[in-house]
């Protein structure tokens, strides 16, 4: 007679399925955090479309390339997961599942970086105009348009006087309508 002890891990009262690998999933874990913390302190790999010596459009440059930063940060997430489901073997129906998601999200956020990359590259225009509404981040002038500001949250109060109904504001505005930058519109007498 022979007697095999088998190792099993419960979690909540419940049996984990033998088949999870946690080594490897703590391994595919971990470098989704190191290549998160990486991209967020990825400096700009390319040149931007704003003229770097005016203090506005470099603003402007530094909030976008934030937008960048952040969609890297997305694929940084998803990326490892797919490695993960083509090395391992596990089970076949998860291992599908697991690269079907993971695949679905590195091509929608590889999609985000490109939208962020383009706004980047491009070359900003200078909008101004009275605002007329503001609705969290998104600000509506008197032209007609609509933007969304995608300032730090020191900047962001830092426009609180001026970015109100009335006010008169000069923003840098990306191709896709982000506001990089803002200030208020000098007196005009």
């Amino acid at each position: 007679m022979t007697v095999a002890a088998q190792r099993t891990l419960r979690i909540a009262g419940r049996v984990v399925p033998a088949d999870i690998r946690f080594g490897r999933v703590a391994l595919t874990l971990a470098a989704s955090v190191a290549l998160v913390v990486l991209a967020l302190h990825l400096p700009p790999f390319m040149a931007s479309g704003a003229d770097l010596a005016d203090s506005g459009q470099r603003g402007y440059a530094r909030n976008i390339w934030q937008e960048t930063q952040t969609s890297l940060a997305l694929v940084a997430v998803v990326l490892p997961w797919v490695v993960y489901g083509l090395l391992w073997q596990g089970a076949p129906w998860g291992r599908r599942l697991l690269l079907a998601v993971a695949t679905a999200g590195v091509v929608l956020s590889t999609w985000f970086i490109l939208l962020s990359v383009q706004s980047y590259a491009a070359l900003p225009r200078q909008v101004s105009g009275v605002v007329v509404r503001v609705e969290g981040r998104t600000v509506w002038l008197s032209d007609g348009g609509s933007y969304y500001l995608v300032l730090s949250e020191t900047e962001l109060q830092t426009a609180q006087p001026w970015l109100r109904i009335g006010g008169s504001v000069i923003m840098w505005v990306s191709p896709r309508g982000h506001a990089g930058a803002v200030a208020p519109a000098p007196d005009v007498r």
